[in-house]
C-alpha cells in the first residue's frame, strides 16, 4: 500500500474534529484523487496480427512499454502481464 492509500484509509476512519463535516468530505475528495493519480494503471491495448498497440487508459494517448507513466497525463502505467 502506498502513503497515499494509508493516509486516506486513516482520514477516512477518524473524525476531523476540527473541520466542518463538508471541509472534511472535501479533504477527502483531494486525497481519493491523489490516490487514484499513484495507483497504477493497466494500459489499453489493441492488438493486430503483426503487433500490439498500448494507450493510456485516462487521455489514451499512445504509449511505449518503456514508459512508466503517461507523458500527457501522467497517469502511473502498470505493465505486468504485458
Amino acid at each position: 500500500m502506498n502513503k497515499y492509500q494509508d493516509a486516506f484509509e486513516k482520514a477516512s476512519l477518524c473524525c476531523l474534529c476540527t473541520d466542518t463535516a463538508e471541509e472534511a468530505h472535501e479533504y477527502l475528495d483531494i486525497l481519493k484523487e491523489l490516490v487514484d493519480k499513484a495507483a497504477p494503471k493497466k494500459p489499453h491495448h489493441f492488438v493486430h496480427e503483426r503487433y500490439t498497440r498500448y494507450y493510456c487508459p485516462k487521455c489514451s494517448k499512445r504509449l511505449k512499454k518503456s514508459w512508466s507513466a503517461c507523458p500527457i497525463c501522467t497517469t502511473m502505467i502498470d505493465w505486468s502481464d504485458e
